[in-house]
């Protein structure tokens, strides 16, 4: 006989922890340390170079530009020699920053610093990317809303939408408190867990759907669910467990380019597959409670 875990019998307990986590992370993200946004957002420019000079350090590269350029972040790849080099741009020339950095590169340098990519935005485009940005997801969760209201029945569209929201704003508070830059790769990565979340939710449902067309009248709704939740869930780990380990190595070994993007993604699955077992469907049987005192 099949070992069944009492998932919705702990629905509370769920509801509490994702409370705490959210609000826990999102206080501390967003007021004690701040949101941190990457110039696709503010504007500005970004620079990678590579210096071949030995004993170079961030600390030494900021106190160069400290003189001439206002503002500037310098972030080390990966124990190389190699530097992104960042600078909000307002109310300033982009060129006249990338070329007061190239000036004082040579300098310093004289020929041991090369540049190696070079990105310029301006803070309008920033703006608009942004704002683009934040209503893609909400496109997104609409988008959603009416395909599971179409296809099983309004409570369940929902209740998947309850559970993606809860899905964003744990993974946005999370990546707040590790002090990472929202970017575009990170909104792209935001919607990738949308769609995994979903995927994994619409499987619970469908299970849930069958079981109600059997065992509705013979067997309690929050029973039911219970089950539907156990007999998909050999399913949900095994895809949950694969999909981590592909992100893990791309978190570990992709380097700094897509590490924020991989690290949404990492953390993402992990808070999607929870809320598809502990939150999607305990939202249903909730519902179904509540809605059958009314009657």
């Amino acid at each position: 006989m099949e070992r069944t875990f009492d998932f919705i019998g702990k629905r509370h307990l769920a509801y509490l922890f994702s409370l705490l986590l959210i609000a826990g992370s999102w206080f501390y993200g967003a007021f004690v340390k701040g949101p941190k946004f990457g110039i696709d957002f503010t504007g500005g420019v970004l620079i990678q170079v590579r210096i071949s000079e030995e004993g170079i350090t961030t600390e030494k590269l900021r106190e160069l530009f400290k003189k001439s350029v206002e503002s500037v972040t310098v972030q080390n790849i990966e124990e190389s020699n190699q530097f992104l080099i960042r600078v909000p741009v307002t109310g300033k020339d982009p060129n006249e920053v990338v070329t007061a950095i190239r000036k004082e590169l040579k300098e310093k340098f004289n020929g041991k610093a090369e540049i190696l990519k070079v990105e310029m935005i301006g803070p309008t485009v920033g703006k608009e990317l942004r704002e683009k940005g934040i209503m893609a997801l909400i496109y997104a969760l609409i988008g959603i809303f009416i395909y599971a209201a179409w296809r099983f029945e309004p409570i369940f569209a929902a209740g998947a939408i309850v559970a993606l929201i809860h899905d964003t704003l744990a993974t946005t508070g999370l990546f707040m408190v590790a002090g990472r830059e929202f970017s575009l790769p990170v909104i792209a990565a935001l919607l990738t867990v949308i769609g995994y979340s979903i995927n994994d939710t619409i499987v619970v449902y469908d299970r849930i759907r069958e079981n109600m067309k059997v065992y509705l009248r013979s067997k309690p709704f929050e029973e039911l669910v219970n089950d539907s939740i156990n007999q998909t869930l050999s399913r949900t780990v095994i895809t949950s467990l694969t999909t981590l380990f592909v992100v893990l190595c791309l978190y570990l070994f992709g380097g700094g380019v897509i590490n924020d993007f991989a690290f949404v993604l990492l953390v993402g699955i992990v808070v999607g597959t929870y809320s598809s077992i502990f939150i999607a469907s305990s939202l249903i049987v909730d519902w179904y409670k509540y809605a059958k005192k009314e009657k």
